[in-house]
């Protein structure tokens, strides 16, 4: 019985010994799972920073450009918020890099080309504001804009990269803390298990807890880097039928909805029913396993009944047999960015248009006839069609301007201009080169057709004067070169033929004696 007795206790007590060992190993473990998981926390903190650092100043030269084409103050709100926003994430980058030289230095860095690059958006706008949109294109075309940019991210990539390794390292250091401990347990439970089945169970059961830490911490670790990454951008959890299962708290400010309210609506109620068929198009890939992620651009309606544009980050969560289980999304509220590009498209075609047209007339101007004519050309030879470049010259402005003035004489232009668009047909190409010189290019237009359209100008002309009471009487001298069915001439051989034509006649005319005012009154 002593024996007996001397045996257990010799057994417990190499019990406790093991249960000691386990107990300070799991402690170990335990510890370098905290560490790992501060590593993790440290590294998504400089992570955030960066991104929150990059995607301010990517805004601000965003507004940057904007306000330079548009020159609206609207534009500059990004650059606004770019210097409330930056100094915070800088405070927050040198508390977590305290104590680390390299990257504190790289740091300091960072922050010079942050102020440099907003030191150079400002000089841009102030150019803008003093002389214009000229020298304010000519600051960024230099290109100092986008070298600073690429310095940034460079350096960033540098911070990344160690923040990285270490994390890498912190996880190499748990995961070998992990195989230790379930060494040192499996071990152990050997040892122990003739002495006491409850001691088996109960190191069964803390091998089980442990791997389900080991789980609980990835996803942990999984969901923490998806919300701390997107920070205030509308982030969700939807199932493979669409229904959401969880929802970011920022959905209040974005779309006006509770969570709890906003979970309990029916699967993609709020999307724009134009884009309804391609969500679910995603759904269906999703659960079929042909996708991973992507981006999409789709509207959702507010709580007020107002549809949001929301670009949308999206990838698929898989289960441990590599079954698609969830989708997470990560979505940003585009639609001022989207407002305000419609608005830039706008102008710069209102740009492009006024570049084409005389400001006078409303006609193409020469730019504007030369892009036309040459697709009008372009037809004619591809359909073996006949045309003709018809040069108008409109006689005797220099007396008109120079004895009823220059308004006077715009008003001729103006005349000039109505009585061609109105002698022609819409399908025409008609243009003021400059000054009182006037061209139109015309399809299946021969040399028979030229006296009938002098005749007509003539007539238009008289009637134009008479109805309006004009001072002064019009004429046109008018010269015309031929494109003949398949034939190869350029549009600008034609312009000269047709221009010496013009002369002709107007020499002609002049040897005639023709006026175009009236004799002053006796």
């Amino acid at each position: 019985m002593s024996h007996l007795l001397n045996g257990k206790r010799f057994g417990w007590a190499i019990l406790s010994v093991l249960l000691t060992a386990v107990a300070v190993l799991s402690y170990v473990t335990g510890t370098r799972y905290v560490a790992a998981q501060q590593a993790i926390e440290h590294t998504l903190a400089v992570e955030a920073a960066i991104d929150g650092t990059l995607s301010l100043l990517k805004d601000a030269e965003t507004g940057q450009r904007g306000y330079i084409l548009a020159d609206d103050s609207q534009f500059l709100e990004p650059l606004d918020s770019a210097r409330r926003e930056i100094p915070p994430l800088f405070a927050k980058l040198t508390a977590v890099t305290e104590g680390d030289p390299v990257q504190s230095e790289r740091l300091k860095k960072l922050k010079q080309l942050s102020n440099d690059k907003l030191a150079f958006i400002d000089q841009t706008i102030e150019a803008r504001r003093e002389d214009g949109l000229t020298r304010a294109l000519l600051l960024i075309r230099s290109g100092r804009g986008k070298q600073l940019m690429d310095e940034l991210r460079a350096e960033c990539r540098l911070m990344r990269a160690d923040e990285q390794r270490r994390l890498e390292q912190r996880k190499s250091e748990a995961r070998a803390a992990q195989r230790a401990a379930v060494w040192g347990i499996s071990l152990g439970s050997l040892m122990t298990i003739a002495l006491a089945l409850i001691s088996l169970a109960t190191v069964g059961k803390d091998v089980k807890e442990l791997k389900q830490t080991a789980e609980e911490l990835a996803q942990s670790e999984a969901y923490y880097r998806l919300l701390t990454e997107q920070g205030s951008d509308l982030v969700r959890l939807l199932s493979l039928q669409g229904k959401v299962t969880y929802v970011s708290p920022s959905v209040e400010r974005l779309l006006g909805y509770g969570v709890e309210d906003f979970r309990n609506l029916p699967g993609m109620s709020l999307m724009h029913p134009d884009e309804l068929d391609v969500a679910r198009g995603i759904l269906r890939d999703v659960s079929s396993g042909t996708v991973n992620g992507g981006v999409s651009t789709y509207r959702l309606r507010n709580k007020s009944g107002e549809f949001r544009w929301f670009e949308v980050r999206w990838g698929v969560i898989r289960d441990a047999e590599g079954k698609p289980k969830e989708i997470h999304t990560a979505g940003r509220d585009v639609t001022e960015r989207r407002e305000a590009e419609s608005k830039l498209n706008a102008y710069a075609e209102q740009l492009r248009s006024l570049s084409l047209r005389d400001e006078l007339t409303g006609l193409y101007n020469r730019r504007g006839f030369l892009e036309v004519a040459a697709q009008a050309h372009g037809l004619a030879q591809r359909e073996a069609r006949s045309a003709a470049l018809v040069f108008v010259d409109l006689n005797g402005m220099k007396r008109i301007n120079d004895e009823l003035g220059h308004d006077v004489g715009d008003d001729a232009l103006v005349d000039a201009a109505h009585v061609l668009r109105a002698a022609l047909r819409e399908a025409d190409v008609v243009a003021r080169l400059g000054g009182d010189e006037f061209v139109a290019f015309v399809l299946d237009f021969g040399s028979l057709n030229i006296d009938p359209l002098r005749a007509r100008l003539r007539k238009l002309l008289d009637e134009r004067v008479a109805e309006l009471g004009r001072p002064y009487r019009l004429s046109m001298s008018v010269g015309a070169a031929y494109l003949k069915a398949g034939a190869e001439r350029t549009v600008s051989q034609l312009l000269d033929e047709a221009d010496a034509a013009m002369y002709e006649q107007k020499n002609a005319r002049r040897a005639a004696g023709g006026v175009s005012m009236p004799p002053p009154a006796g």
